[in-house]
């Protein structure tokens, strides 16, 4: 799989917000994790896709995404997913990282030298500006080719946050979700201030959840170009996970042997998702 920019992109789905350092960061309320999800619906439906699904396999069954959504496109006459993409939801620290506390140094680390990177950045856009990408596929996006730049102190600062983020993600379900190539955009969504967008594994965008369920865009993620073989994969499986909610909210259950039963039909009952 190809990133689109290796090293920086935008994504117009809502203008960023700005978050501040907070450099100890408490834990917050926990929410029920159906209302985790309902809120990071809310956010997704703003987006318009064309289809939505929870509890979505990816490539391997045993990983399942929480959400998952597609945008089609067409190509030669034929629907595709043009866009997917993917959100994680947890309710806290522990649930990020099971073994927080052996992480918490690395995190740190993580966070200064992504810091320090932006820093860097912007030095290279200002003392390099031919390195700024016009050959963009898509109006949407603004990418730099940071990685050609001359500056050594970026080049030991990229090896650095590689280390690190190995060292915290390599083998974790963040990191597998990421080597599925089926989603284009992947984001992790937290109650309010409880992850810094530092902190997140390569690629991933970052949403906040307030207690109402409103919901902030912290960090976009960035764009990963999935095979469109792969994207189908996807489309495929949200469709089929689709199906137990539909059959559920028409008020049929298959019998054991495949036969339908039918059953009152449910009345705004809140624990339908899972």
């Amino acid at each position: 799989m190809k990133k689109k920019s290796i090293d920086q992109l935008f994504l117009s789905f809502e203008q960023e917000k700005t978050v501040s350092d907070n450099k100890n960061i408490k834990e917050k309320k926990s929410f029920l994790p159906l209302d985790l999800k309902r809120a990071a619906l809310g956010w997704l439906v703003s987006q318009a896709p064309n289809a939505v699904g929870v509890r979505v396999p990816t490539r391997i069954s045993k990983f399942c995404a929480d959400i998952a959504a597609f945008w089609v496109g067409s190509r030669r006459g034929q629907l595709i997913p043009r866009k997917t993409i993917i959100i994680e939801t947890r309710n806290n620290r522990e649930e990020c990282w099971p073994d927080c506390s052996k992480h918490e140094g690395l995190l740190k680390q993580l966070k200064e030298k992504k810091e320090l990177k932006r820093s860097l950045e912007e030095k290279i856009r200002k003392a390099e500006p031919q390195l700024k990408d016009t050959d963009n596929l898509f109006n949407e996006y603004e990418s730099w080719r940071y990685r050609e730049t001359k500056n050594k102190d970026y080049h030991h600062c990229i090896r650095a946050i590689d280390e690190i983020e190995h060292a915290v993600y390599n083998g974790s379900f963040f990191e597998q979700l990421r080597r599925a190539e089926v989603a284009d955009f992947l984001y992790l969504a937290v109650p309010e201030g409880t992850v810094h967008s530092d902190e997140l594994a390569d690629g991933w965008g970052l949403i906040y959840i307030r207690p109402d369920l409103s919901t902030s865009l912290v960090k976009q993620a960035d764009f990963w170009d999935c095979p469109v073989e792969k994207k189908i994969h996807l489309a495929h499986n949200i469709a089929i996970t689709c199906r137990k909610s539909l059959l559920f909210s028409m008020g049929i259950r298959e019998t054991a042997d495949g036969r339908p039963a039918f059953t009152p039909v449910p009345h705004r009952r809140r624990g339908s998702v899972k």
